[in-house]
Order: structure tokens, then sequence, then C-alpha cells
């Protein structure tokens, strides 16, 4: 059974894949006959890829009656999506990301400082508030209440961070669409110059 690399490494089956993901933009599936007509390709081809391309995840086939309808599956792109990501990202921008990591990590480092050499003095202040209001108030339980919020404020980054990530892969993945959209098109004017000659 072939993997889901060496299954996107044909170019038959990335047009099949294209032209299944044409379809499904326009809110449609596609029969082999369909695919066929599409395509320019034979029957026996388009089945035989359609087969690979179902066993690796990328194509599911929906059965309606006597006909299987094919749409394409992008879940299992995402291992080809990590894989790239770390050559796409080279040099880009590694140096910002090193330095918000220490500038979070001193910032953290002071915080955590700041909050040990006034433990006492917040101590006193609450205390001091807390007659004030006439409330009864357990350090204890403050403290633990102080910890659940920095836990939670620590979750929140974490997920905050992790939404970055996420944008800036939307962004890079932009850019390499881009880039691979003005790459086609000057091919194509490259392709008609040299037609013309």
């Amino acid at each position: 059974m072939a993997d889901i690399f060496e299954a996107i490494a044909d170019p038959t089956r990335r047009k099949i894949m294209e032209t299944l993901l044409s379809a499904q933009v326009a809110g449609s599936e596609l029969t082999v006959s369909e695919l066929v007509q599409k395509t320019g390709l034979g029957q026996p081809t388009v089945s035989k890829h359609l087969k690979t391309l179902r066993e690796v995840g990328l194509v599911a086939a929906r059965e309606d009656g006597q006909k299987r309808f094919y749409s394409v599956t992008p879940e299992p792109l995402e291992e080809i999506e990590d894989w790239m990501i770390n050559f796409l990202s080279l040099g880009f921008e590694a140096e910002g990301e090193e330095d918000l990591a220490k500038n979070l990590s001193e910032a953290g480092e002071k915080l955590g400082h700041w909050i040990t050499e006034k433990a006492s003095w917040l101590g006193e202040q609450l205390r001091a508030r807390a007659d004030e209001l006439d409330v009864d108030v357990d350090p204890k339980e403050l403290g633990k209440r102080l910890g659940r919020k920095l836990a939670e404020t620590k979750v929140d980054a974490e997920k905050g961070a992790k939404d970055f990530e996420k944008l800036a892969r939307q962004k890079v993945e932009e850019v390499v669409d881009d880039v691979r959209s003005e790459a086609t098109h000057f091919a194509e004017e490259v392709k008609a110059k040299v037609g013309k000659k």
C-alpha cells in the first residue's frame, strides 16, 4: 500500500485530486465517469488511481444506489503540511520567535520574583482591606484562588500561542499559494511565448 507521500507524488493522482477539489469547492462530488470526462484519462486509469487515493485516505467515496460519488478528504494532508512547514519556515522570522519566547520567559521570571518579594506586602494589604470591609478572609483560600488564576492565565497564554502558530501557518500557506500561482502563471506565459515562435 502506498503512503501519502507516494500517493501525491504521482502527477495523475494530483490531477484527479485537483479535479475533485474544483468540483467540491463548487459544491459537488464526481463519479468515475465524470472524472474520466473532466480529466481526459481512461476509466481503468482513473479507477486505479482512485483506489490508491482511497487507501491513504485522501479521497472518500459515497455510494448512492449504483453510483459512487468521490470527494477529497483534506485531513490526511496535514501530515504533509506538518512535514513541509519545517522547510517552508526556514529562516522565516525564526529570530523573532526566539526573541518572543525569551521575552515571555524573562517576563514570567520577573513576575515570579516580584510576587515572591511582595508576598508579605500583598498579604498585609489584603488583610488591611479585609479588615476595612469587615470580611473574613482565609489567606490559604486566597492563595489557592491566585494559583488557579495564574494557572488559567498560563493555559490562556498557551492557547494564544497555539492560535498565533495556526495563524502564522495560514499566512505561510497563503504565501506559498501566491508563489505557486505566480509560478504557474509565469510558466503559462513562457509556454505561450515559446509556442508563438
